[in-house]
């Protein structure tokens, strides 16, 4: 019996998870007050991006498993373990992480949206894609004038100005 991989079950969680959220959007009562679109349009586009993720996840696990068919000829070997100064550094890694979005939130009100989220994203593109500066820094830029192009004009929700609201 072919066991399900890892990447299997958390596609179909997302697309389970997805789906609930869904539903629980379209159960919210609809009410004519405020916006055009009503409560339900936001969390309505947080589910179909979340279903979008799953479906995109279980293709991938797919194609993966597809590409990895063993051939007659190969010679897997089994991965090494990691060890016990691989596994603390993974350790403090997840910890700085951790640490760095705490931070994160706690200035997000005061310092604003835009710089926050800039300097976030920045500093965690500078360490996971290191020596590309300049394509680190687009990003980061472009990710935080997007959703803040999104949120603040197109679905009317304001985010927090910071120093900016002087």
């Amino acid at each position: 019996m072919k066991t399900l991989k890892p990447e299997f079950w958390l596609a179909i969680c997302v697309i389970i998870g997805a789906l609930i959220y869904l539903y629980a959007d379209y159960q919210m009562p609809v009410t004519r007050m405020g916006d055009a679109l009503g409560p339900r349009a936001f969390p309505a586009l947080v589910g179909c991006g979340l279903l979008l993720a799953g479906a995109l996840l279980l293709i991938e696990a797919f194609s993966k498993s597809a590409a990895k068919k063993p051939s007659v000829h190969a010679d897997p070997e089994p991965a090494e373990p990691l060890t016990p100064k691989e596994r603390r550094r993974q350790a403090l890694i997840l910890i700085a992480m951790v640490g760095w979005t705490a931070l994160y939130y706690t200035v997000f009100e005061e310092v604003g949206y835009l710089i926050s989220t800039v300097v976030f994203l920045g500093v965690l593109l500078s360490y996971f894609h290191r020596g590309h500066h300049r394509a680190n820094f687009l990003t980061a830029v472009g990710f935080a004038l997007v959703v803040n192009l999104l949120f603040t004009h197109m679905l009317n929700v304001p985010l927090p100005a910071g120093i900016f609201s002087i």
